[in-house]
């Protein structure tokens, strides 16, 4: 029996271990960042790399934390998503209370964390469903820039643009 199967190389680029990092990956969005993790936990045995905020999200703890033993043994300690290293790790159950909580209510919780980082110069890549989230993730991250900065959010979507110009706002989706 044949089965077709075919490998799509990803559309992120590799960030560099200087640049502080804005993850952004709920469901199987999480998958590429994975790699990004493992390398910066190799890149930080030889010398320091910049903190990373990583905002996970899936329907229920129970069922969908996926690689849930991986991204907390980076959260603790000294690992690469661990406060010490200046990161932080945020999940996002949707489906586990009667109110839906989705990563943009955690970005939200952390938006002085996520301007300190943009200011500091970090890229964001937010990776994941094609549906509304790459939308409504980047819409966060415009009221955020406009509350954190005290700027208009059409000042905002401007800084989110030149982001993107200069390869610090990544999206990649799929259906």
């Amino acid at each position: 029996t044949q089965i077709p199967a075919w490998f799509r190389h990803g559309s992120l680029p590799y960030p560099s271990p200087p640049l502080p990092l804005i993850l952004v990956g709920p469901g199987t969005g999480c998958a590429p960042f994975r790699g990004f993790i493992q390398e910066r936990e190799v890149q930080s045995a030889a010398g320091p790399t910049a903190p990373t905020l990583f905002f996970f999200g899936c329907r229920n703890k129970e069922k969908d934390f996926l690689y849930k033993d991986f991204w907390l043994s980076h959260a603790h300690g000294c690992g690469v998503l661990s406060e010490e290293k200046g990161g932080g790790f945020f999940v996002a159950f949707s489906r586990d209370q009667p109110r839906k909580v989705y990563v943009q209510h955690k970005m939200q919780e952390e938006s002085q964390r996520i301007w300190n980082l943009l200011s500091d110069g970090a890229a964001v890549y937010i990776a994941g469903s094609a549906s509304k989230m790459p939308a409504d993730v980047t819409s966060c991250l415009e009221d955020i820039i406009s509350k954190e900065a005290g700027v208009p959010r059409e000042s905002a979507v401007r800084l989110l643009r030149q982001l993107e110009k200069v390869g610090r706002f990544n999206i990649e989706s799929w259906s």
